[in-house]
């Protein structure tokens, strides 16, 4: 056995794997690695301890530690499966010989503690990475408190208000020398571009850059959108996903071309040196405002499509598109303004009172461009509105998602105009800066969703190249390829709500939870047992609750009207299905809120124990019948559409909800129903199991009559009439013979117990005739004779 084991030593030394553990080639390099992380992240957490940092420092420090943490996560990747094997090579090695053992051979022993030592130093190394990289990121999640710090600071730092004759006064005293200091800023400018001037080589450069951004945003810019609008006339498909495609185009054309126009300038003035520092940034940040500002004009003008109402996406008449159609661009250029000066500020480092009065005045004019744009939306709603009331429109929109969005695009521009007043400009600035951005993203939503829900299911369609590829290459079917191409057109839905909440978020950077800091870090906490609920943390719960009830709410509508409709699916277990996603969905909302509010499990069940003696007194009937509705809906002894009768009523099942079922009667009238009713009572379910409807006939006729010639002529009208099936076949009795009459009674069978009155009654139209020509009377009622016995004495009074 010992001559195994330092044969297999022997082979390990000797082998090429092992050469790899080498410290040349191990140690040394992690080791360095190690060492320099060190000496890069040793400045970082000392200046966190020792300094306040500027947003730039600090952002110029959170770029540092990624290309650590990499370098760092480069030597784990390659020390751990090295340790891993110096572990299970010294695992087979086995642990030393003890005191009464026999000695093993000295080679072994000395493999032994060479492995020993360097997986001792391969565990050291890998514990300083790890630590390291725990290290990176306690500072990156320090450097972005700091971040927020900042932020928090600067929103809740009050400045002079737009109402303080001050203000103006230090804004007119500070002037000239802000004046002097861009004259020395353009004087600069003129001086490094002075000696260009006589090169012909840098002349021609800035000539073409500059010609070919004026031919991008002019001649270039049409020319692609009138090819957009020629294509789309031209190209087949639905006309609604054309349009949208289109929309798409003008946007994406609008927005690119002065990108490129720009970014072609800059790239030249750059290469010929024709720009200072201070230009530099001015030219970038002129290229970045003017950008936004062509993708909002972009935006309404696809959106609006003035001049064009066949391509138009928007339900708006004409006269309200020419009053609507100028707010997308001036609401762009007021805020590329406003940016554009902002950044100006900065750049020059122009004074306190020049800052604080030109973002004032600039803000003033993104207000007033905003709020017209509302109050013109608003008109334009309104009109809609009306539109949707008058006869003939069939499909009217729901107004929650309009009222919200108006609302709060309300709410924010009076926040904004009450913080410029009382002086927080900072804030004003945050707000009406996300207010623009916010309603950009939420438009581009609305038209990426809306193409989304047209492209997957056009793109699938067994008419298109590609559905028709699928359905002969894999052979699926017409009703695969719409479920496949609907369920690709959610899972876009969901991939842009995701990008549109990063976006949506991203502006905010480091200030994304300090809007609401000062109310939930306010002393009045609710304490529920240990946990402390601010009223910050109830504000956000019950958003979370209401997102949640939101987005069930999308998700079990997306279900019932586009995805399970494409399904082989009755509709009872369509509205089933769509009815569970729904108390899931709730359900999950519940639990997420209770988490973010801080409650644990154990705490839920406490306060559910709680609830339960409210239940025990008042809410049984409502538990009662939440819990019947769930056994329902997974039993599914009622389904929707089916025909059930409760006693002497009886109706078509239109909707099982959380409380009761609607059920509805003959006349159109609604049933409504308590489910704990349909569950503990007895309750007929016609149309049940693709139950068979039946036509019971019963006549009497004459005594005289032929019975046979009367079960013919019976049968024979059965077994002719359209709704009754041949099997189970039709079938004639006779029932009784009495009181000079026969009687007869049939039975057919329909495809649907819905069928049977009206079968019956052409049955009874077609059969009565036919008894009548054959000569056999219809039996009348037994003639009834009275006698009435009366007393001597009240037959001689009568007689009187």
């Amino acid at each position: 056995m010992r001559s195994v084991v330092l044969l297999l030593a022997c082979l390990l030394l000797a082998s090429p794997g092992w050469a790899q553990f080498a410290p040349a080639t191990t140690t040394d390099h992690a080791a360095a690695v190690i060492a320099q992380a060190k000496s890069d992240v040793r400045p970082i957490a000392a200046e966190l301890q020792t300094r306040d940092l500027s947003d730039g420092e600090i952002e110029s420090r959170q770029a540092l530690i990624p290309p650590i943490q990499a370098r760092l996560a480069e030597v784990l990747a390659n020390l751990t499966p090295r340790q891993d094997d110096l572990q299970a090579r010294l695992t087979q090695l086995g642990s030393p010989p003890g005191p009464n053992q026999p000695r093993e051979d000295p080679q072994t022993g000395q493999l032994r503690a060479e492995i020993a030592q360097r997986l001792a130093t391969i565990k050291g190394e890998v514990a300083q990475a790890r630590l390291l990289t725990l290290t990176l990121d306690q500072i990156n999640g320090n450097l972005s408190d700091r971040l927020r710090e900042n932020f928090a600071a600067r929103l809740w730092t009050g400045t002079r208000s737009i109402l303080d004759p001050a203000l103006w006064g230090d804004f007119a005293a500070a002037l000239p020398a802000d004046i002097a200091r861009l004259a020395r800023a353009v004087a600069g400018e003129a001086t490094q571009a002075a000696p260009l001037v006589e090169s012909v080589r840098d002349l021609a450069v800035a000539a073409l850059a500059l010609l070919g951004g004026l031919v991008l945003v002019g001649p270039a810019r049409v020319l692609l959108n009138r090819l957009g609008y020629r294509h789309a006339a031209r190209a087949g498909g639905s006309a609604r996903l054309r349009r949208h495609l289109l929309a798409l185009w003008q946007v994406t054309v609008a927005t690119l071309t002065p990108l490129l126009a720009g970014l072609l300038v800059r790239a030249a003035l750059i290469d010929i040196g024709a720009l200072t520092a201070d230009a530099n940034k001015v030219t970038a940040l002129l290229v970045r405002v003017g950008v936004f500002a062509a993708f909002l004009a972009g935006l309404g003008r696809a959106v609006l499509s003035p001049g064009r109402p066949e391509w138009r996406l928007a339900p708006v008449p004409d006269d309200m598109v020419a009053r609507l159609a100028p707010f997308p661009g001036l609401i762009g250029v007021t805020a590329a303004l406003s940016a554009f000066v902002a950044g100006l500020n900065t750049i020059l480092a122009t004074s306190l009172g020049s800052r604080v009065a030109s973002d004032c005045l600039t803000l003033f004019v993104e207000l007033a461009a905003v709020g017209g744009a509302l109050a013109a939306v608003g008109r334009a709603r309104l009109a809609r509105l009306a539109a949707d009331a008058s006869p003939g429109v069939a499909e009217p929109e729901s107004r929650a998602p309009w009222f919200l969005a108006t609302l709060a695009a309300w709410i924010a521009l009076a926040a904004t105009l009450v913080a410029v007043l009382v002086g927080y400009l900072a804030l004003a600035s945050f707000l009406m800066r996300e207010t623009v951005w916010v309603g950009a993203v939420l438009a581009s939503l609305s038209l990426l969703l809306r193409l989304a829900d047209d492209l997957f299911p056009a793109l699938l369609s067994p008419a298109s190249p590609l559905g028709g590829a699928l359905q002969s290459m894999v052979g699926l079917s017409r009703s695969s390829l719409e479920q496949l191409g609907v369920l690709l057109s959610g899972l876009a839905r969901l991939l842009l709500l995701f990008v549109a909440w990063l976006a949506v978020l991203a502006p905010f950077g480091a200030g994304a939870g300090d809007l609401l800091g000062r109310v939930t870090a306010s002393d009045f906490v609710v304490r529920l047992g240990l946990v402390a609920i601010s009223p910050g943390a109830l504000l956000g719960g019950l958003a979370l609750f209401i997102a949640g009830l939101f987005i069930t709410r999308a998700v079990s509508r997306w279900l019932e009207v586009r995805y399970l409709p494409k399904t082989d699916l009755d509709i009872g277990l369509r509205t089933s299905f769509a009815a569970g996603v729904t108390y899931l969905g709730a359900f999950i909302a519940i639990l997420v809120a209770f988490a973010y509010l801080g409650l644990s499990l154990a705490q839920i069940a406490l306060f559910a124990s709680a609830l339960s003696v409210g239940i025990g007194f008042g809410l049984q009937a409502i538990i009662g019948n939440f819990v019947s509705g769930l056994i329902l809906l997974a039993e599914r002894p009622i389904r929707v559409g089916d025909w059930i009768a409760i006693g002497d009523l009886e109706g078509d099942v239109r909707k099982i909800s959380i409380r009761a079922t609607e059920i509805e009667m003959t006349d159109r009238s609604r049933l409504i129903v308590p489910n704990s009713d349909l569950v503990t009572k007895t309750v007929r379910n016609v149309t049940h199991s693709a139950a068979l409807g039946r036509v019971r006939l019963v006549l009497k006729v004459d005594a005289g009559a032929d019975p046979a010639k009367v079960s013919d002529i019976i049968l024979r009208r059965l077994r002719g009439h359209a709704d009754v099936l041949d099997d189970p076949a039709p079938a004639v009795y006779m029932t009784d013979a009495r009181d000079g009459a026969l009687e007869f009674t049939a039975f057919g069978y329909l495809s649907s117990p819905r069928q049977a009155f009206a079968a019956k009654s052409d049955l009874l139209f077609q059969i009565v005739p036919d008894l009548k020509a054959a000569g056999v009377d219809m039996a009348g009622p037994p003639t009834t004779i009275h006698v009435v016995m009366e007393s001597p004495k009240a037959a001689a009074s009568s007689e009187k």
